[in-house]
């Protein structure tokens, strides 16, 4: 990785680091891309995709709507405004 590309990446991701910091970060840097250039040469040929590390068989819930016939017990715990949940401004 030249200098100048360091330093459009630590620009564009607004980082101000000391020079050793810079040295460390290009060197740690340059070994993620080597390490992509070995991933890339590896023969994955007759490999089936894993979307996930173990089988889920994923039991779903039917979607259906349901009543629930308790509304007014439970807003009335809380602060409402024409029958909406007030909560904290963010």
């Amino acid at each position: 990785m030249e200098e100048k590309e360091l330093s459009r990446l630590l620009k564009i991701c607004r980082l101000e680091l000391s020079e050793k910091e810079q040295k460390d970060i290009k060197k740690d840097i340059e070994e993620v891309v080597a390490y992509f250039d070995i991933l890339e040469n590896v023969d994955t040929k007759g490999t089936e995709v894993a979307y996930h590390p173990i089988n889920v068989s994923e039991k779903l819930r039917e979607d259906k709507a349901e009543q629930f016939g308790n509304v007014e017990g439970i807003l009335k715990n809380t602060k409402t405004y024409r029958f909406y949940v007030v909560g904290p401004k963010v």
